[in-house]
């Protein structure tokens, strides 16, 4: 496919190839930004709100972060899907297009210019799964780290029965059950979580079964790290 061959191959996510992203292009057009984050808008402080957009995707969710006030960083290693982003912002938010900033990398490559406490809100859609095993834990500690005291994690992890990690190469893709999930957030006051285990759909598209843990949590005030894993 055309976009396939644009991709830096050193960048294509193991778990996530072109072909799964085109499927997933194609099952969400036009979907609006996920309930989860709008709702944690409400959660954050009105002032100076910076946020992150891990795996931003088509922009859909940068969209709402622009509506709702906030500067963000957009990453994706995807460049069709930062283009998209691109094009939706100068078509629905020109005048905030100076607010976003576009970077094509995976986490597992970014992480380490994560600044600490530089975060209000990270949003992670359907992306820490995508995570390859070996990179998780060191990634995930820089990633809630850059969250400031007080700011707030939207973030998707996928359980064991998750059709995609069950496909999945041995390491090409991390899995947590509820008690590793409350593990990795121990020192986040847990907001809401959700698990999901059951039959459903890659937006209107293909059937797949989902195991999702839809969680949303904030970092104390004066906390210092993130629970073991």
């Amino acid at each position: 496919m055309q976009d396939a061959e644009r991709v830096d191959p050193s960048r294509i996510v193991p778990g996530f190839p072109p072909e799964r992203c085109a499927m997933y292009l194609e099952g969400t057009e036009g979907s609006p930004p996920r309930q989860i984050l709008l709702e944690a808008f409400a959660r954050i402080r009105s002032e100076g709100r910076r946020a992150l957009d891990l795996g931003c995707g088509p922009g859909r969710e940068v969209i709402a972060l622009l509506e709702a006030g906030f500067s963000v960083v957009a990453l994706d290693p995807y460049p069709i899907m930062l283009e998209r982003t691109r094009a939706l912002v100068a078509e629905r938010r020109p005048q905030d297009a100076h607010r976003v900033r576009l970077v094509e990398s995976t986490l597992e490559e970014w992480a380490g210019e994560l600044e600490p406490s530089s975060f209000d809100l990270v949003h992670a859609g359907f992306v820490l799964p995508f995570v390859q095993a070996a990179h998780f834990e060191d990634a995930f500690a820089r990633l809630v780290g850059s969250i400031v005291p007080g700011g707030v994690l939207v973030a998707q992890f996928f359980g064991p029965d998750d059709e995609f990690i069950r496909s999945a190469a041995p390491g090409e893709m991390s899995a947590h059950d509820a008690e590793a999930v409350g593990r990795l957030l121990a020192d986040f006051e847990t907001i809401s979580c959700e698990e999901v285990n059951r039959a459903g759909n890659i937006g209107r598209g293909r059937a797949k079964w989902w195991h999702v843990h839809h969680l949303v949590a904030r970092r104390p005030l004066g906390a210092s790290g993130v629970g073991s894993l």
